[in-house]
């Protein structure tokens, strides 16, 4: 799938009328209206920082963000701090040293980097990994020191990954940035259930309108 492809997922959240998850009826049914929110396009000094950051390993997150510098989705309209949201690239850098402090955290609790399973299968990381010096930190979620980053060279180059702060370690979340959009344009009840520790942990399902 190309790149504008994915972005035309993203495009509909963006653009759905009156969207709202609405969790498991053995949960009881409740509906979350959500909203949304988009930055301008990135200006071009922003644009050449992130593209020479991705260096090829993150085309359709580098289009995204030709397109908008940052976004806010499935905030709660009561909250809009409960939600998945984009950085603009101007606090990726900030981001990322705060990121490492929680993963240095995880590195004493190691001792030596380790990666290994999870007990879902997933492959997961405890400590800082050596290709960590070029990783781009890019998304988040709101109330949750959690954040996304792409790994930009090593075995893992393309790959994106989240810490779990709680438990000193990272999570693969999609195999490139193509399966992240995928995931968000596709089934954001699943990604916001499967990823987001704080909150919507019994959302069934997405209706855009």
């Amino acid at each position: 799938m190309m790149s504008q492809d994915l972005l035309a997922g993203i495009e509909r959240l963006l653009e759905a009328p009156a969207p709202r998850f609405i969790d498991d009826e053995a949960s009881g049914g409740h509906v979350t209206e959500l909203t949304k929110e988009a930055g301008a396009p990135a200006a071009a000094d922003d644009l050449a920082w992130l593209e020479s950051a991705l260096a090829g390993s993150a085309d359709s997150l580098l289009a995204l963000y030709r397109r908008w510098d940052g976004m806010r989705l499935f905030a709660d309209q009561h909250d809009m701090e409960t939600c998945f949201y984009f950085l603009p690239i101007s606090s990726m850098q900030v981001e990322k040293r705060q990121l490492e402090s929680w993963m240095e955290i995880g590195s004493e609790q190691a001792h030596d980097y380790i990666e290994a399973l999870d007990e879902s299968g997933k492959q997961a990381f405890y400590g800082i990994p050596e290709w960590w010096q070029s990783a781009v930190v890019f998304a988040g979620f709101g109330y949750a020191p959690e954040r996304f980053f792409i790994a930009t060279e090593g075995v893992h180059r393309g790959r994106i990954f989240t810490h779990e702060h709680d438990g000193g370690y990272s999570i693969k979340v999609a195999e490139n940035s193509d399966a992240l959009l995928r995931q968000l344009g596709e089934d954001p009840a699943g990604f916001m259930r499967n990823n987001y520790g704080v909150g919507y942990h019994d959302v069934a399902r997405y209706q855009p309108e």
